[in-house]
């Protein structure tokens, strides 16, 4: 396998050049999206199948959508070729800082301890998945600043107020494909959601596949695009972070520890948080995709 992981970590390399580098926009995102697979399917061979959905379905996908829609409308700039000196400067500091990166992976020797301390602390976090028992039980705080940040951007957005895109149907195709998609993106996103307990899966990946699906149901037609104003969308994207920081102040309240879940309770708030979660992400990323209401 190991000439089959080779052609993996080459074929990366061979994209992100063509994302960087092709003088055609659409070009640039379509290797872009071939690299978020190709790196998708990296995690995959490295062991973290969660990690490996979450790229797919965000980092490649609604990313690359995020990139198309982007790429239509930002004008484009001049093709005045940058200077010999940035370029070698460019070259030298990546040089550099792979440099460090191979030989801190060669030369540092430690020893994994967080997997045996996951497993020893496993049956006390409620589910059986160690990627959520350290995302939603372990290390919550972090997940709770992520999905702050998430929010963040999206409040940016509502600041700096960009023109709302007209999103305008993709063809006479698209509509049995979003009947077909829509019911499968919800199927699939309760079943990653509940799957998230015990193996991999879990609220980023639910609520990107969701968002998915009400893009494909935007570009079919079947419905008017969403705008800022609507109150049940806007409501959605904060119920994540709100429902986050009601966990853990009522955790403060009942065991005198923020987000300290009472025993023998774990999965119960958990289940009710990554619940959230998911619609949360959805809105968000929905949200995202459209942008805010159109300037008057």
């Amino acid at each position: 396998m190991m000439l089959f992981d080779s052609v993996i970590a080459a074929a990366c390399l061979g994209a992100a050049a063509m994302a960087l580098f092709a003088r055609d926009r659409i070009a640039a995102v379509a290797a872009f999206l071939v690299m978020g697979l190709l790196v998708a399917l990296s995690w995959l061979r490295l062991g973290a199948p969660d990690v490996a959905l979450a790229e797919a379905a965000i980092g490649a996908g609604l990313t690359g959508a995020l990139l198309l829609r982007s790429a239509r409308r930002v004008p484009k700039a001049s093709a005045k070729a940058l200077p010999p000196a940035q370029w070698l400067g460019a070259a030298l500091l990546s040089l550099a800082v792979s440099g460090a990166i191979l030989w801190t992976a060669l030369i540092v020797e430690t020893a994994a301890i967080y997997p045996a301390l996951v497993n020893e602390a496993l049956p006390e976090s409620g589910v059986e998945n160690p990627v959520t028992a350290v995302l939603l039980n372990f290390r919550a705080w972090d997940t709770l600043l992520e999905i702050a940040v998430l929010f963040a951007a999206l409040a940016v957005i509502a600041v700096v107020k960009p023109v709302h895109p007209r999103i305008a149907p993709l063809g006479p195709m698209m509509l049995p494909f979003a009947r077909v998609v829509l019911p499968l993106t919800i199927f699939l996103a309760g079943h990653l959601l509940w799957q998230g307990g015990h193996a991999p899966g879990g609220a980023f990946q639910a609520g990107a596949i969701l968002a998915g699906g009400a893009i494909a149901l935007g570009l079919s037609g079947m419905v008017r695009p969403i705008r800022w104003g609507r109150a049940a969308l806007a409501g959605l994207a904060i119920l994540g972070l709100g429902a986050f920081v009601v966990a853990a102040l009522a955790a403060e309240l009942l065991t005198g520890a923020l987000l300290g879940y009472p025993a023998g309770a774990a999965k119960a708030w958990i289940l009710a948080i990554e619940s959230a979660l998911t619609l949360s992400i959805a809105a968000t990323l929905l949200l995202l995709f459209i942008g805010p209401a159109e300037r008057h």
